[in-house]
């Protein structure tokens, strides 16, 4: 047993194949390498130890649903939550718990495995052994992801779902809203269309895209040139890391290197401040600003545009500019959209993708309750999040009234 193990190590290649996080770790060079190259052991985040529960939990609950035929379990549900050592994860899957509910039928899979070789075709992961599977380096393996949900409502279309505890609402145009999509048409060439969705399980909201089957050669495309970028850092690291890159950005929040071992540390400014202390100077700077434009405003009251012309001789100017919105009085837009409508029936389109906006405000008026209860019926609600720096007891209010 040992000989054959030995042997097998000997032609693994040195490239470990591309994944989503991977890829995300090539945001800087130090930081892939560190871990991907030169290996060993990390801190991990309580970021990170959070998704791991959460994943963990929520792949058991539907893996108990699909067993049982159920569509939910809030029981069984409660149960794994509380058995969790991770205080935030309870808070995390409260929405979840109670807007979500599952046809054992659809799942294909949780946590499902998927391995392409450099042709984009299946490598069969069964053929290695259990905890080599993420080995981070194996034969034949390119591109490689474990996709938390696969449901499939028809034999030609697939969903993907990406379970999320961040705080933040974010639109998916990731690598990795890409790259799930293409493994899975890879693996079953029978589907048409993947819809990959990310679920931001902490406010019970989703954002989504969808791919067909014509999008396949380029997003093979976008998987290659990545595949080529990982190549490129392997043998950079082969001739000497004198050269590799540390480029601050968002990934900084969770590098290990962050702390100890950032090549730029001296100027990133993601390890110059703590986050009490971006607050601290976020809340300054709200109130300089506010302060600033008062004054530069009641200056150009009399005396009109201010300029000023930098060194490098671009000139910027303050101005009071008008500017025209748009807006269409219902009864009267009701009526033009009603006859366009009656014309062409064909263009629903532009009937389905129209708001009403300005009623918040009117139907707080206690006349009107009955009113917005029937429009409450028929009200869309999009949950997104927006940074707001204040008084955490305004902030408090503000959440209460809805707003």
């Amino acid at each position: 047993m040992k000989v054959r193990r030995e042997c097998r190590r000997q032609v693994v290649p040195v490239n470990p194949p591309l994944s989503q996080s991977r890829q995300a770790d090539m945001a800087c060079q130090c930081l892939y390498v560190r871990k991907h190259v030169i290996g060993g052991p990390l801190p991990e985040g309580e970021a990170a130890a959070r998704g791991i529960e959460v994943h963990r939990i929520l792949a058991a609950y539907i893996n108990h649903l699909v067993k049982s035929r159920r569509s939910t379990d809030l029981g069984f549900l409660d149960c794994l939550m509380t058995g969790t050592g991770n205080l935030d994860v309870p808070q995390a899957l409260e929405r979840f718990r109670d807007n979500h509910a599952f046809d054992p039928d659809a799942v294909l899979g949780t946590e499902l495995y998927i391995s392409l070789d450099e042709k984009f075709s299946p490598v069969d992961a069964t053929t290695f052994e259990e905890g080599d599977r993420h080995h981070a380096a194996r034969p034949h393996a390119a591109y490689e992801g474990t996709l938390d949900l696969v449901l499939l409502p028809s034999v030609t279309e697939a969903e993907i779902h990406d379970w999320k505890s961040y705080y933040q609402i974010i639109d998916p145009n990731t690598f990795q809203s890409k790259f799930y999509p293409l493994l899975l048409m890879c693996l079953n060439p029978a589907l048409q269309r993947v819809k990959f969705v990310l679920e931001f399980i902490r406010y019970g909201a989703s954002r989504s895209v969808e791919y067909a089957r014509q999008d396949v050669p380029w997003l093979k495309e976008l998987a290659e040139r990545e595949r080529t970028r990982q190549h490129q850092l392997h043998e950079i690291t082969t001739h000497g890391a004198g050269s590799l890159k540390g480029s601050p950005g968002r990934h900084c929040t969770w590098c290990p290197l962050l702390l100890n071992g950032c090549p730029v540390s001296s100027t990133n400014p993601y390890g110059q401040m703590s986050a009490e202390e971006r607050l601290r100077f976020g809340l300054w700077l709200q109130e300089a600003e506010k302060q600033n434009t008062k004054v530069l405003k009641d200056l150009m009251v009399e005396r009109g545009p201010v300029s000023y012309e930098d060194e490098n001789e671009n000139e910027y100017v303050a101005d009071f500019v008008p500017v025209e919105k748009k807006f269409y009085p219902y009864e009267e837009a009701a009526v033009v959209l009603d006859e366009w409508l009656k014309a062409h029936p064909e263009d629903r389109e532009v009937a389905s993708k129209l708001t009403v906006s300005g009623l918040c405000s009117p139907l707080k008026a206690k006349k009107r309750s009955e009113l917005a209860a029937k429009l409450g019926e028929v009200a869309e609600i999009r949950v997104g999040t927006e940074l707001k720096i204040g008084r955490a007891k305004e902030q408090e209010v503000q959440v209460e009234n809805g707003k």
